[in-house]
């Protein structure tokens, strides 16, 4: 795919920006903001969900706020993290405090506008497969949706790619699983980690008014 292509496409795609039920994404010019650092995670929502990329994919760090991230092959960001053999395309990922009612992947594809073609059940995760009639520019008119909840938080994605592209098929559905299992797992990782160190502290704190009492 032409770099100059992609590079329009990123653009148009973060314009067009109505590609979550939970938030309006932001609008960003990214080749007005060159020298940012592709990132291979970001922690989301003040931190309570740690977003992390399909494989061979970074996050586009100018594109991020605490709800919204775009991502693409890391190569194509000029990332030194190589990209694998992951298929070309664009993902993005916005976040919302859940409602209490659950989110689904054809309520985010209705509410951009889309139109569901087929629903696809992965082990519990459901996938939808939508046409827009006003694809980004250089990418197919069918995209991916899916939808699901992180620690709280309703997490919606869109996965669109060129026509060619393998993600168009089943390795773009593999990518929205691989996305939402790393950060369920890199999220729990995190919680552990935290609430291992805040023990630690209490523990600490603990032993030295202990200490110290014997001396009184």
């Amino acid at each position: 795919m032409n770099t100059g292509i992609y590079n329009r496409t990123i653009v148009t795609l973060t314009a067009l920006t109505v590609l979550s039920a939970c938030t309006e994404g932001p609008v960003f010019d990214l080749l007005q903001k060159g020298g940012t650092t592709p990132l291979i995670k970001a922690q989301m929502v003040e931190g309570a969900v740690t977003l992390v990329p399909p494989s061979g994919y970074c996050i586009d760090s100018s594109s991020l706020t605490q709800t919204f991230a775009l991502m693409a092959r890391c190569d194509l960001l000029d990332a030194e993290n190589g990209a694998l053999d992951a298929p070309i395309g664009l993902l993005t990922a916005s976040f919302a405090t859940n409602n209490g009612q659950a989110l689904s992947a054809a309520d985010v594809a209705l509410a951009s506008n889309a139109i569901v073609i087929e629903t696809i059940d992965t082990g519990g995760l459901e996938i939808v497969r939508a046409k827009t009639d006003t694809p980004p520019d250089g990418l197919a008119k069918t995209h991916y949706r899916a939808a699901t909840q992180i620690d709280g938080f309703d997490l919606s994605l869109a996965l669109f790619s060129p026509p060619e592209s393998e993600a168009q098929g089943a390795r773009g559905t593999e990518m929205l699983r691989n996305l939402i299992k790393t950060s369920q797992d890199a999220s729990i990782a995190t919680d552990v980690a935290a609430n291992t160190a805040s023990n630690t502290s209490d523990t600490k704190k603990g032993f030295r008014t202990t200490f110290s009492g014997l001396f009184e």
